[in-house]
């Protein structure tokens, strides 16, 4: 007899963003059942979704993950880029350094992707989940028909010994990869292209993090990662595939390798791992479908390791979509904001798609056709679309448009939809900062910023929005948000907290740079209520904080 299990959210695949989801909602108190095929403690030390970019692991932070993170990678600070021998400055990677403003976490962390997977494992397991390694799906159906919820039915079976289990659920979500069988068996269409530019990476170089714009070998790369090792990636050029065709061996990457170094030498202690392959951007038509399946990572959108943004929107989706989908579990939120998941994201994937295009043509030596009036070579032309799009690469300059949980407001200079700014206050009695984003965990909880200004100034806007504030405390799930007071002051020669109206915990902006972060005067003060994810979702001046409720009952769901 086939064993029933019932979950609330089932997740197919056990890659990093399927495992962050899972973990993700697990520290929220949903409960999970994520299944894997494939042993990924067995896996091989695999080059691929190395990078983590500092918004990732601003996301990764605060969900508590960043530390044993950092324990494992390469944190690098650093890059440099050369030419014809030469060093050159401004250019290719080291650009990106120079654009991490705003964001306490400037740097890249390099670790291989299976130490990162057994970090968020770990950190799964550790909160009560259970992945079913060596566990495969066989096929699901929606019934519709179904009045408990769990209208989701998967059918698993084990690999090694053939039993099954039948899974219901209230959603499914697919994490499983470029072949999808979640996303093909909900019949969502993944076109895209097919270039002929192909790459081969492989580890073990003896040179940190630095690229070279070879006129063979196309913009190479090569990576300081953990433990030590190093990763090499060149261009498969026309004059390469040429040359090679499809009969390119390992001693034939060796040779190859060693000239895409040039003038600089190559000597190989050993290789891990190396793959030559071809690259594909697509991106699914719909990352939700028949409001309860979802798609999450490679699953929806594929593209190539250019930029290294593979693993990082991997994140960007898993953290996107946990905190919504815990929500709709838990009641609090009507359906159009598990909506959102796809309205947000599914853009950030397109433009990241067309962004890849330009990318894979440079990094290979090809000009693309829309530069073709320009008379820069590849190389220049890499490094000008790496400039115009840094930010968007390094996370810091993903946005979503406005929304229901996105409304426009003109109280401060951040637009709903962006990245809150993270800044240092002061817990009172403390001679030591914290930083704002730590007061702000990701556990799918709100934040409700009272940015309070100067009492002495604001005294009667801020007793009124107190006021207003606790009344909404009062309609609202308790677990659904949290309240933090910053006022724009000097803590006083004693304790005088008694004397400022606040709510929830009270810290300390002495020299007005959370204030100015969220360019706010000490003089009018605000509110800035923050998504679970760190996203600006809106603001209001104190004497309007009447209107963050009519904000909130846009997409709440009522007792």
């Amino acid at each position: 007899m086939t064993e029933i299990r019932k979950t609330d959210v089932f997740i197919s695949g056990g890659g990093p963003t399927g495992l962050l989801t899972a973990y993700a909602l697990a520290r929220q108190g949903v409960d999970t059942l994520l299944v894997e095929q494939h042993d990924k403690t067995q896996q091989a030390m695999y080059g691929r979704a190395t990078t983590l970019h500092p918004r990732t692991l601003e996301l990764l932070d605060q969900l508590g993950l960043l530390d044993d993170l950092n324990q494992i990678g390469y944190v690098a600070r650093d890059s440099v880029t050369y030419r014809d021998g030469k060093r050159v400055t401004s250019r290719g990677w080291e650009i990106m350094y120079q654009h991490m403003q705003g964001t306490f976490l400037d740097y890249c962390l390099n670790i291989r992707q299976k130490y990162s997977e057994e970090v968020i494992r770990d950190a799964y397991v550790s909160l009560g989940g259970e992945p079913y390694i060596g566990w495969k799906l066989d096929g699901f159906a929606v019934e519709e028909a179904c009045d408990d919820g769990y209208n989701v039915v998967s059918q698993v079976t084990e690999v090694s010994s053939g039993r099954s289990l039948r899974v219901r659920s209230k959603f499914i979500v697919g994490a499983d990869g470029s072949h999808s069988l979640v996303r093909r068996l909900a019949g969502i269409s993944f076109e895209g292209d097919h270039t002929n530019f192909r790459w081969t990476d492989m580890p073990d170089a003896d040179i940190g993090f630095a690229s070279i714009e070879s006129k063979s070998h196309g913009n190479v790369l090569w990576v300081q990662l953990d433990h030590g090792v190093k990763r090499i990636g060149f261009a498969m050029t026309k004059e390469l595939l040429a040359k090679y065709g499809d009969n390119f061996t390992l001693e034939d990457a060796k040779v190859e390798a060693v000239k895409s170094m040039e003038p600089f030498s190559l000597e190989f202690e050993t290789i891990d791992w190396w793959t030559l392959y071809g690259i594909n951007q697509r991106v699914a038509d719909c990352f939700y479908n028949n409001d309860r399946v979802l798609l999450a990572g490679d699953a929806c959108h594929t593209h190539s390791s250019g930029t290294a943004q593979g693993m990082n929107t991997g994140v960007h989706d898993a953290v996107n979509l946990a905190w919504k989908l815990s929500g709709i579990v838990k009641g609090w939120y009507s359906i159009d904001v598990l909506r959102s998941y796809d309205t947000e994201r599914r853009p950030v994937a397109q433009h990241l798609i067309n962004l890849d295009k330009d990318f894979s043509a440079t990094i290979s030596g090809t000009v693309p056709d829309r530069y073709k009036d320009l008379s820069s070579s590849s190389n220049e032309l890499f490094a000008k679309v790496f400039d115009d799009t840094i930010d968007f690469c390094i996370g810091l300059g993903i946005h979503y448009n406005e929304s229901i949980i996105n409304k426009a407001s003109i109280t401060t200079a951040i637009s709903a939809g962006w990245r809150t700014p993270d800044a240092l206050v002061y817990a009172p009695g403390s001679r030591l900062p914290v930083r704002l984003f730590h007061l702000m965990p990701n556990i799918g909880a709100w934040s409700v910023l009272l940015l309070a200004g100067n009492p002495e100034k604001t005294r009667e806007s801020l007793t009124q929005a107190v006021e207003k504030l606790r009344q909404l405390s009062q309609s609202l799930p308790r677990s659904m948000f949290r309240s933090i007071t910053v006022v724009a002051q000097r803590p006083a020669g004693g304790d005088q907290r008694f004397c400022i109206p606040t709510i929830g915990r009270l810290y300390y902006d002495p020299e007005g740079s959370a204030h100015a972060a969220y360019t706010v005067s000490d003089s009018k003060g605000a509110v800035a209520i923050v998504r679970p994810d760190g996203i600006l979702g809106y603001a209001a001046q104190l004497d309007k904080a009447s209107s963050v409720h009519e904000y909130f009952a846009g997409f709440t769901i009522a007792d």
